[in-house]
């Protein structure tokens, strides 16, 4: 599956190779690994894996610490506390698997660190415990910056909100489509030119 960490068969370690797009099985090389779907070359895993946070794996000559899932990541809540960790786990999975589709489609994927004048930048934050001590957290999308509110990990707190909704579902991976889908219009569309062609397959954005 592909957020397995170890093969139910063989016992390996498994890592996704995101160049490769393919979940495979790995073998320890020295402080690096060896993964069978690509032997030619060295790996090293996400440091997010130290924290049981990412199965994804990152080339070993790369300077880049972070998987390319990972390295769009703005704020993250302290995942020393235990009930943030388990929160934060679930979304970076599905985080992953957005990242994953939007590799497979071939979108742009700017990072802070490209020099783009609007990366792709996901900030996680969770809500004050007192509301005086300031707003609730809303999940949204404002020039490049996609907020997901921690509290949508906890199936409890997100189930309560779709049924006050009245939805018919309600996933912290709909959550990062919907959010990124306003990114992607901003920057394809939007700015990138496309606006008639876009209106023309799509219907005119405007009309009710």
């Amino acid at each position: 599956m592909f957020e397995n960490t170890d093969c139910e068969r063989c016992g390996r370690k498994l890592g996704y190779l995101p160049e490769e797009r393919k979940l495979s099985a790995v073998r320890p090389d020295g402080p690096n690994w060896i993964a069978l779907a690509a032997p030619d070359r060295c790996y090293r895993f996400c440091a997010n894996w130290e924290w049981h946070g990412c199965n994804w794996m990152v080339p070993a000559d790369s300077s880049e610490p972070f998987c390319a899932a990972r390295r769009h990541n703005g704020i993250i809540p302290d995942i020393s506390d235990p009930v943030n960790h388990l929160r934060w786990q679930k979304i970076e999975a599905s985080k992953r698997r957005l990242v994953y589709s939007l590799i497979n489609l071939n979108l742009p994927l700017p990072g802070a660190a490209s020099g783009d004048v609007e990366p792709l930048v996901f900030n996680f934050l969770a809500s004050p415990s007192d509301p005086a001590a300031g707003p609730k957290v809303m999940t949204g999308h404002e020039s490049g910056v996609i907020t997901i509110s921690l509290a949508e990990a906890d199936d409890t707190v997100r189930e309560t909100i779709r049924i006050s909704m009245g939805e018919p579902y309600r996933t912290v991976l709909g959550h990062f489509r919907h959010e990124t889908g306003h990114y992607y219009w901003d920057k394809l569309v939007r700015d990138g030119g496309n606006l008639e062609t876009c209106r023309g397959m799509f219907g005119d954005n405007r009309e009710d």
